[in-house]
């Protein structure tokens, strides 16, 4: 029976490199409920567990012509999602950290450094509201999702390259909008003897 399903993959796998949308269609149904399962093991939001999935089939469609024919598509698509659960547990404690650090920073701030704070924070998603979507896209990969730059790459199919010209566009553009901001806040940890 195993080696049945073997030859069944392997000939799901074949027809997905020459794009056929039907061996795509048959292995999301296959394998889809039983990959949402195993991925609430680790991550116990149904919603995050099924966004993990999604984003699994989204790569093996993307990565579909060097996928190889001699391994089971269903070891390749367990791995895949335990990959990428294990990324989103990463993300979410390092997410937690920086809430928790920010959390404290903010409390201790004056209400003249909560202003300030506030205000940054406005100009901030202000500007990053004028950078080109594919530009901030790029940007939130780095430095929300903690993306290295060849996988920011890799997800949006795009050279490495063009990843490093996106995020040096973003950082110029917001330190230009963001500059009034620079010297208040070197005053203000200046004043807290924080330099």
């Amino acid at each position: 029976m195993a080696n049945e399903e073997f030859k069944n993959d392997a000939l799901l796998v074949a027809a997905l490199k020459y794009d056929s949308h039907e061996a795509f269609v048959k292995i999301f149904r296959q394998y889809y409920a039983n990959l949402v399962r195993f991925t609430a093991r680790f991550i116990p939001d149904k919603s995050t567990c099924e966004d993990i999935v999604q984003e699994a089939f989204i790569r093996v469609w993307t990565n579909r012509k060097k996928l190889e024919t001699d391994t089971s598509i269903r070891s390749y698509l367990i791995s895949l999602v335990q990959n990428l659960a294990l990324n989103e547990l990463r993300h979410q404690k390092v997410k937690k950290s920086y809430q928790d650090m920010n959390h404290e920073t903010i409390l201790s701030l004056s209400p003249d450094e909560h202003l300030l704070y506030s205000e940054l924070s406005d100009a901030y998603e202000t500007a990053l509201s004028k950078l080109d979507s594919d530009v901030r896209e790029t940007l939130m990969l780095s430095r929300q999702e903690k993306l290295k730059y060849s996988e920011i790459a890799q997800r949006l199919n795009i050279s490495v390259r063009t990843v490093e010209a996106r995020i040096s566009k973003a950082i110029k553009f917001l330190h230009q909008n963001l500059q009034i901001y620079k010297s208040l806040i070197f005053i203000i940890l200046s004043a807290r003897n924080l330099l």
